[in-house]
């Protein structure tokens, strides 16, 4: 099937509208499932929630992850004043929760209750320069709530409890000149790019699809997700910023992150399949990075890791990629899944 740039936006923006903090990914597991078994594929899941893909007639030596939990939070206090105290899921700047538009979820993973993130003092009329000399952390972050009694009394009548999970809106825009902005590219975007190449070639009997559950947490992959595994291509975010050398219209291949360099054998394969199909790729290293494959390396798993990534602006913010970016990491993954 030929390359589809409209499938890959539509699984995007798809993907975008789940809500799915570490380990609260049941509902976009299911989504995936069901795109999965569509493309001709057998899934199944880990007891954490983790989900696994391979052709029905797999013997897989070769894996591709891609996480598909988000930054989330969740309710730590119910406050006298209406507002909800919240910590976060995942690490992300409390500054980068200011004004976010929220849903809050019941046990169940019902939507509760809409809300935006706030800082504790949230009105330049009333706090004047006092708001200039508040801290940007957690502890000077509330959650306002949609509702009109939010008394604590109240709340817990609703089921509003501490422990509460809190999912970030994704509220996705596209551009015309080619951009997507948005929350949550990480790393709904690399699903998208997975998809899109698995259903323009196929998936070889060689390789397993691996949907990780808790990356955000820094625990992304156990044993069971690659056991027969030698060599894995993990699929994330490059962050643009001061110092990278970060590809905003092609793929970034990560040479080194914060555990230390990538395989070489693995990463040169990159390399040389972005110079074959004329690819554009740069070459960078990320000292604050920590994706699915370090997790594996630090259990003690015998894997090759190698990194490839679509470039975008403000990671763990106000995230913004172009669709370049996308295709052209796409296109890598098609070519490298039938590589031998």
């Amino acid at each position: 099937m030929a390359f589809d740039t409209r499938y890959l936006e539509n699984q995007l923006l798809a993907l975008l509208a789940i809500p799915s903090p570490s380990l609260h990914t049941a509902a976009i597991a299911d989504h995936l499932a069901d795109e999965l078994t569509r493309l001709g594929l057998v899934t199944r899941r880990t007891a954490r929630g983790d989900l696994l893909a391979e052709a029905p007639d797999g013997a897989a030596r070769r894996a591709i992850t891609t996480h598909m939990d988000t930054l989330g939070a969740m309710v730590v206090r119910l406050k006298d004043n209406g507002r909800l105290a919240v910590r976060p899921i995942g690490s992300w700047n409390a500054r980068f929760a200011d004004g976010a538009r929220v849903k809050l979820h019941g046990e169940a993973g019902e939507v509760l209750a809409t809300g935006t993130l706030l800082p504790t003092k949230a009105s330049g009329h009333v706090h004047n320069e006092a708001i200039d000399r508040l801290p940007a952390d957690w502890a000077h972050i509330e959650l306002r709530l949609d509702l009109v009694d939010t008394a604590p009394a109240a709340l817990r009548e609703q089921g509003i409890e501490v422990g509460a999970l809190v999912s970030v809106d994704s509220q996705p825009s596209v551009t015309d000149s080619g951009f997507i902005n948005a929350r949550h590219l990480d790393n709904k975007a690399a699903i998208a790019c997975l998809l899109t190449a698995v259903r323009a070639v196929g998936l070889p009997p060689d390789v397993r699809l691996v949907f990780s559950c808790a990356e955000e947490l820094g625990v992304g992959i156990t044993g069971v997700m690659f056991q027969g595994i030698e060599e894995v291509l993990n699929l994330d975010i490059a962050a643009q910023g001061e110092g990278q050398i970060v590809c905003h219209h092609g793929v970034t291949i990560a040479m080194l992150d914060s555990l230390g360099p990538l395989h070489p054998v693995a990463t040169r394969r990159l390399i040389a399949l972005c110079r074959e199909q004329q690819i554009p790729f740069t070459r960078d290293c990320f000292p604050y990075y920590y994706c699915d494959g370090d997790a594996a390396a630090k259990a003690g798993l015998d894997v090759r890791n190698a990194l490839a990534c679509f470039g975008a602006d403000a990671s763990h913010g106000w995230e913004r990629v172009h669709r370049d970016s996308l295709v052209a990491l796409s296109r890598l993954v098609m070519a490298w899944l039938p590589a031998p």
